[in-house]
């Protein structure tokens, strides 16, 4: 076992003396070994200074999707502003605990029920529901785009 770690040993260090001597080759490799490196350290400078370049676009367009859907929102509130009695206009619109899709309830209301708009906010109308008998009010936020002034509602 020890003759042949000493064999093993030996024929390394000669396979290495070998390869030490021989000074051409591996300065070539080392040029080129660094040429690539350079190339390839370029290459991703250029593929970091596209992303941040994407991500500051990407960042613009978000921001201006913001403003238009604020700009929407609070167009939407003001032609409800005055408006006390609103009509359904889409197939079902669902109640929500708060003016956010996020806390949408089981609770809805269907085309041409007639509620009372009783305030605005973030694009939903606060709205009172009486069944058709009377009986049971049931009260919750509705998206604004699922409605429409009572009144104004002929065409739907």
């Amino acid at each position: 076992m020890k003759t042949q770690l000493f064999k093993l040993s030996l024929s390394l260090f000669v396979i290495y003396s070998l390869t030490a001597c021989n000074d051409e080759k591996p300065v070539e490799d080392n040029k080129a070994n660094v040429e690539e490196t350079k190339r390839l350290e370029e290459e991703r400078k250029r593929i970091e200074e596209e992303k941040l370049a994407m991500d500051a676009e990407k960042k613009a367009m978000e921001e201006t999707k913001e403003k238009d859907r604020l700009v929407a929102i609070e167009k939407l509130e003001k032609k409800f502003q005055n408006v006390s009695g609103v009509l359904v206009i889409v197939s079902k619109s669902y109640f929500h605990d708060a003016p956010d899709f996020s806390t949408k309830r089981k609770a809805y209301l269907v085309k041409y029920d007639i509620a009372n708009l009783l305030r605005t906010r973030n694009g939903f109308g606060f709205v009172e529901y009486n069944n058709y008998e009377g009986e049971k009010t049931t009260s919750g936020w509705i998206s604004l785009t699922d409605l429409a002034e009572e009144g104004a509602a002929h065409g739907y």
